[in-house]
């Protein structure tokens, strides 16, 4: 059988065709399926590669957020015992009682874990004073003593325009208040279900919270007898206590002409805590202090004002990278909980900004810091406060560095918008390479090393 050119150009062709396809469905199909799974196998690699990366080169910021976060646990739960050993208690409240120059006794009441009692506050309104009609009569008149002439001739064309409309005010007035009627009692009606359904959602949530939120607390009863003096002086007392010891309320009676008898009922809490003091705590010798000092704390818990309190305003700590506490801490003085302070950690320069101002008679405060800000709405003038002195003081306390690795260090940019002098006064800093900057208007600052 004779093949032409033609027929053996066409089953080249088709033998070519037949062997790509082949290849193509054989070979090429399955090579590209593996090419495919390691690109997006390499591809899954250097995903996981770069979050690995991130997750590293993130421990040292996950390192300072845990040392603030322990910072602002342990400063806002330094107030309460960190745990209820009513032996301690005993002993301590007997100091009280003995310190201050009063008999008594102690009753405790079981100790109790559970959420803390809230009373909810009723807002009433309350009636006049009968006096204020005449007062608001007698201003009125005081004021339409100037205009009285204009306001006479305005008031007899007002009373003609009235004869004329009388009697469809008059008309009006009955249909409105027929509607009116009507409305209220419908709006009350709505009124209720929407009270009654709001009342059962908040009753819901407040069950809610109490299963959450709980500690133990236990209440105490100090029957005691003395003098006024005595009893005053035990209250100080217990405000200044290092730990938190809350007077509900006090029952008294006298005794004779020159002494007093009477109940405090006191309520006792308890924080577990992330430190040692526990331990510490529990340990307690007789001979010694109780409990850690609270540092910038003058125990203000009472409401009253010592005498010979700090007269500084705001307080600030520098710490090396390798202190437990953060590098950088700023608040305000006689902050037990801590509240108002901001704190940041790095081996490095932190800056912060503190910004005073004076609106008429009153003075605000706010500052920030790379993690946060006090308060939170940082747009607004701040919070009030009121200066402790003539001037605003803040009192800085450093440290020396502890090699060439510690880089960490404080510029403080101080803005200065009251008619006060404001003193920084700085403690305990390097000498050869202070840790403390402060930068602001010199005019208005004033810088002291100590």
């Amino acid at each position: 059988m004779k093949i032409s050119n033609r027929e053996k150009v066409m089953l080249y062709i088709l033998g070519i065709i037949v062997v790509g396809l082949t290849y193509y469905k054989f070979v090429y199909s399955y090579e590209i399926n593996i090419i495919q799974q390691k690109i997006n196998k390499q591809n899954e690699i250097q995903q996981k590669y770069a979050t690995t990366i991130n997750i590293i080169n993130s421990i040292e910021s996950k390192k300072s957020d845990i040392k603030i976060l322990k910072a602002k646990i342990s400063d806002e739960s330094l107030p309460f015992y960190p745990t209820i050993s009513e032996e301690h208690i005993i002993l301590e409240l007997d100091n009280l009682l003995k310190s201050s120059g009063l008999d008594g006794g102690i009753k405790f009441n079981p100790i109790v874990s559970n959420s803390v009692e809230t009373e909810d506050k009723k807002s009433n309104t309350l009636a006049e004073s009968s006096l204020q009609e005449v007062v608001d009569q007698y201003n009125s008149v005081a004021e339409g003593e100037e205009g009285s002439s204009n306001g006479n001739k305005k008031t007899s064309q007002n009373n003609d325009v009235t004869s004329n409309n009388g009697s469809k005010s008059g008309t009006n007035t009955n249909t409105q208040n027929s509607t009116s009627d009507d409305n209220k009692s419908n709006t009350n009606n709505s009124s209720n279900s929407n009270t009654n359904n709001s009342n059962s959602s908040i009753s819901k949530s407040k069950e809610k919270d109490q299963k959450k939120n709980t500690l133990q607390y236990v209440k105490v009863e100090v029957n005691f007898k003395g003098s006024y003096d005595a009893l005053n002086k035990l209250l100080n007392t217990i405000g200044k206590n290092e730990k938190k010891i809350v007077v509900n309320s006090i029952k008294v009676d006298e005794d004779t002409l020159d002494s007093i008898k009477g109940t405090i009922y006191l309520e006792i809490y308890s924080v577990p805590k992330i430190d040692d003091e526990l331990e510490s705590y529990l340990k307690w010798d007789l001979n010694n202090t109780y409990g850690k000092s609270v540092p910038f704390s003058t125990g203000a818990a009472s409401g009253k004002i010592d005498t010979n309190k700090d007269t500084n305003d705001f307080v600030a700590t520098v710490k090396s990278s390798t202190s437990d506490l953060p590098t950088v801490m700023l608040g305000k003085v006689n902050d037990d909980l801590k509240t108002t302070y901001v704190y940041t950690d790095s081996n490095s320069t932190e800056n912060v900004e503190m910004v005073l101002t004076q609106d008429g008679d009153k003075y605000y405060y706010k500052y920030k810091t790379s993690k946060e800000t006090f308060p939170k709405n940082y747009d607004g003038l701040g919070v009030e406060f009121i200066p402790a002195s003539p001037n605003i003081v803040l009192n800085i306390d450093s440290e020396h560095r502890v090699n060439s690795n510690d880089k960490s260090e404080l510029k403080l940019k101080i803005i200065n918008k009251t008619d006060k002098l404001v003193n920084v006064n700085i403690t305990g800093d390097d000498q050869i390479d202070p840790r403390v900057m402060v930068d602001g208007d010199g005019s208005n600052i004033s810088v002291n090393q100590k």
